[in-house]
């Protein structure tokens, strides 16, 4: 051996009966040996074997270390050994009870450099989803257009229907109005009729009872054969008086006729004014037309009546 390497010889106790952490490294050293064992059989595993008579030198060296820093973190790990045990959270959970803390430096998190994001965008393809993004914006677009059209359409329509409103209003007084003075009208022409049969009716009884008898005139039954006698006279008498009475009954027929014909007319024409100015339905603003045209011919037909001189 080279006077520069110094050979130690260092024997440990270990109680494997008792501690389970001296079990587990006794069966841990017998594994050792047996790869050992191995190495030196096979030709080939030269290096290997140099590494592991090292190995031991780095473990007690090691050790060595801990125990320095702090003989208790060293005793911890000692008693912790086990198959379970050796993990960084048993490290950490020995450095904690000893009081050590380890500075740990702030992790940094890797910036995402243009070759990732090339990557990243080569392996995702976006183009059916920007397509998909494209229509669904044109369907929105549409959407949009459509609910627009259909504000403004129903917004004409209820202009439209206010229009049509105000008219049938206007139109409704318009008819009223006409009802009105065409009542007036009959009330004035029923007036004048009352007022002309009235003033019709005295002037022919006056005329009646103030009309003097034929007188009775003797002739002599020689001079004329034809002179009436006064059986003839009387007859005659008797024929204009019954002739008279028959005129007389007749135009009081007929203006009892007229009257009674006129009196339903205003009836009926009452009737549908009280109608019209009760319902004042949009409906029957259709019948206007009709209804008018009735009472422009009543009107005419009173007219024509009063133009006969009945009146």
């Amino acid at each position: 051996m080279s006077s520069k390497l110094k050979r130690v010889n260092y024997s440990i106790y270990l109680n494997p009966v008792n501690s389970l952490s001296d079990r587990y490294a006794v069966g841990i050293m017998q594994k050792w040996v047996n790869e050992r064992k191995d190495m030196l059989d096979n030709p080939d595993d030269g290096l290997n074997l140099h590494n592991s008579l090292h190995m031991h030198k780095n473990i007690y060296l090691s050790g060595m270390f801990l125990h320095l820093l702090s003989p208790t973190l060293s005793a911890g790990l000692a008693n912790s050994l086990g198959d379970d045990s050796i993990k960084m959270a048993t490290l950490k959970q020995q450095f904690d009870a000893c009081g050590l803390v380890i500075p740990m430096a702030p992790v940094q998190e890797p910036g995402i450099s243009r070759e990732d994001l090339d990557s990243l965008r080569a392996a995702v393809d976006m183009t059916p989803l920007l397509g998909e993004i494209q229509a669904l914006r044109g369907e929105l677009q549409q959407a949009s257009e459509h609910q627009r059209q259909a504000s403004e359409a129903h917004q004409h329509q209820l202009l439209q229907a206010a229009e049509r409103e105000q008219a049938l209003l206007q139109g409704q007084q318009n008819t009223q109005q006409e009802l009105v003075e065409t009542r007036q009208t009959l009330m004035s022409l029923c007036s004048e009729l009352a007022e002309s049969v009235a003033a019709n009716t005295a002037p022919a009884d006056e005329a009646v009872a103030t009309e003097p008898a034929a007188p009775e005139v003797a002739v002599p039954a020689a001079a004329d054969p034809e002179v009436t006698t006064p059986d003839d006279a009387v007859v005659t008498a008797d024929f204009s008086e019954l002739q008279q009475a028959l005129t007389e009954e007749i135009r009081a027929n007929n203006h009892k006729r007229e009257i009674a014909e006129l009196k339903a007319l205003i009836k009926a024409q009452s009737q549908l004014i009280k109608t019209l100015s009760l319902t004042g339905e949009p409906d029957q603003t259709k019948a206007q037309p009709e209804e008018e045209a009735d009472l422009t011919t009543t009107i005419a037909s009173m007219q024509k009546v009063k133009k006969k001189g009945l009146w």
